[in-house]
């Protein structure tokens, strides 16, 4: 007897926000040889933009960056950061942000993490994301968030991983939490 075509219901789409109340917890990861980050310089957001087109889900402009990330360059260059490879070449970016919309209170956040199609499922987020959260803990921040999205399966993991829960606002995030755990590496 022939099995029915049982189809997967598909991942839904749902922006959803993580929280890491204790950013002291978090063990540290090294890059590959050669590889390094850079703090944004002026001139950057070229560089930032072109990282950041290669987005699957969303690809920010000049005018997404300047509402997201405001300050003039001298402050973006202690915040944004460029993941550059052994050739010297940025590949990702990643900033250390700061925010008070999720809690209330000012706490840290990472946003706009981005790898080139080419450096990606090679182990260098996590190095990036370790990076990033030093900067926060060196800024003062004892928590982070991060807003992301559910279909984004291997970020979701990697953010699991390095201590992010989910901080569901609404009954639409806790019911795409609950249909993306099936896919997640990590429990919730």
């Amino acid at each position: 007897m022939e099995q029915p075509n049982v189809r997967a219901e598909p991942t839904p789409n749902v922006d959803v926000w993580m929280l890491n109340d204790d950013l002291s917890r978090l063990t540290l990861g090294a890059f590959p040889s050669g590889y390094r980050m850079r703090f944004y310089r002026p001139g950057d957001l070229v560089t930032w933009l072109h990282i950041q087109a290669t987005d699957p889900f969303f690809a920010p402009t000049a005018e997404t960056f300047a509402a997201s990330v405001p300050g003039n360059d001298a402050y973006l260059g202690t915040r944004v950061m460029f993941l550059l490879d052994p050739t010297g070449v940025a590949i990702g970016t990643i900033t250390a942000w700061n925010t008070d919309r999720l809690t209330g209170t000012d706490i840290g956040q990472i946003h706009w993490v981005a790898l080139l199609p080419a450096a990606r499922g090679r182990g260098l987020a996590k190095p990036m994301l370790s990076a990033a959260c030093a900067v926060l803990r060196e800024q003062g921040h004892q928590a982070a968030c991060l807003e992301t999205n559910t279909q984004r399966i291997p970020a979701l993991n990697l953010y699991l991983q390095f201590g992010f829960v989910p901080y569901a606002r609404s009954k639409t995030e806790r019911e795409a939490w609950e249909a993306v755990a099936p896919q997640l590496k990590y429990g919730l």
